[in-house]
């Protein structure tokens, strides 16, 4: 009879995330996420067979909540929906603690094939996301694109400048181009 499961793949995958960030793709181990949840390493190699596919279904799980979080929010076109939108989704960045981990992990999506498909899929996730809540035209899905690189280009900066937090930063610069956009709108910051 086969031992019931104590940690459900979730949380192995949740604990996975964790030490993901805390410690980076090239130094994190099934020991590590082993300790995180209590569990012998042995049971890990038996779910998941090695660190390359904990890895892989945790990037897996990454996009799917990323699907299921963009597809909760409701879809209000036009200045005001879109401005909400890009408001609620940059105030998930926070004040920028943990940013360093997240680039850790880009940097691993760039160097395996697999990993920066499923990179590809999220960003255009939320390209398609800004889109949805743009007026319909000829260019709209250009100026989503446009859009998200002024939030990943902003996001870049800020790892320099560190100043003001990193919500604040990249909403700042959003709207700029958001009142070139739609001049007769007001796109108020929400308060820190």
């Amino acid at each position: 009879m086969p031992r019931p499961k104590l940690h459900s793949d979730e949380a192995i995958l949740d604990a996975t995330m964790e030490v993901l960030l805390r410690r980076g793709p090239a130094e994190f181990t099934l020991n590590d996420v082993a300790i995180e949840l209590g569990m012998s390493r042995a049971a890990l190699i038996q779910r998941f067979k090695n660190k390359d596919t904990l890895y892989l279904r945790a990037m897996e799980r990454s996009g799917e909540q990323r699907r299921d979080y963009l597809a909760s929010m409701p879809v209000e076109v036009g200045a005001r929906g879109l401005w909400r939108f890009l408001t609620e989704i940059i105030s998930g960045m926070g004040a920028g603690e943990g940013l360093d981990s997240y680039l850790l992990l880009a940097w691993q999506d760039l160097r395996d094939t697999t990993l920066r498909r499923m990179a590809l899929e999220r960003n255009l996730m939320v390209r398609e996301a800004i889109a949805a809540r743009l007026p319909q035209s000829a260019e709209r899905d250009e100026v989503a694109a446009v859009l998200q690189d002024v939030i990943a280009g902003a996001t870049m900066q800020w790892m320099v400048e560190r100043k003001p937090s990193l919500t604040r930063y990249v909403l700042e610069r959003l709207r700029r181009v958001l009142r070139l956009l739609f001049p007769r709108e007001s796109f108020p910051l929400p308060k820190s």
